[in-house]
């Protein structure tokens, strides 16, 4: 900081205000996350499986169900594993997707990472992105009223769009049975053609 004819002038890494960052703003915060910290996590597809995500993440906690406005599940990345497309959203305006908000460890994040072929952020090789979306928690499981979070979620990168196989196809619709997703979304999920 500068002083010129008696006023402080701010410049780029300094402050006028103690303990504030550049011209006053708060100081930039550190995105890495404390060991032992939990968080959100949003699963619209074969995540939706009670036996995949306690296999994958045991020990997590379901938070509720929980909606992604203005999206619409896609399958633009074919996987060897499951014979066909897998899924992702991707932007809609006016569709819905819905799904399970769960709250999970750094443990089940670093696992879940793995099987989704997530190796961090701007990474070229990975399959999937880490992303936060804000998901309406519509029928909170932990007896709060409604509201909209920030949950993590996984997107794909597109890589030869294919429809989905008729396993990968049943495992969201059977999650989605179990969860009690709406009888429309589900409706529409067992419309979805299958490659096989």
């Amino acid at each position: 900081m500068d002083r010129r004819g008696g006023a402080a002038v701010a410049r780029p890494g300094n402050s006028a205000i103690p303990g504030r960052g550049c011209f006053g703003y708060p100081p930039r915060r550190s995105r890495a996350r404390a060991p032992g910290s939990r968080m959100l996590y949003f699963a619209y597809g074969s995540n939706l499986s009670t036996e995949q995500m306690q296999s994958r993440c045991p020990g997590h906690t379901v938070v509720g169900m929980g909606v992604l406005r203005d999206h619409r599940l896609a399958f633009p990345l074919t996987s060897h594993d499951w014979g066909g497309g897998v899924a992702s959203v991707v932007p809609s305006h006016g569709a819905n997707v819905w799904g399970m908000v769960f709250d999970l460890s750094e443990a089940h994040l670093a696992s879940l990472d793995r099987y989704e072929g997530y190796r961090g952020p701007d990474d070229q090789h990975n399959l999937y992105d880490r992303l936060p979306v804000f998901v309406d928690l519509i029928r909170p499981d932990d007896g709060s009223i409604p509201r909209r979070v920030r949950a993590a979620c996984y997107l794909a990168r597109p890589a030869n769009p294919a429809p989905p196989s008729r396993r990968y196809r049943d495992t969201i619709l059977s999650g989605a049975r179990h969860h009690r997703l709406p009888d429309e979304y589900v409706a529409a999920l067992e419309q979805i053609a299958t490659a096989d």
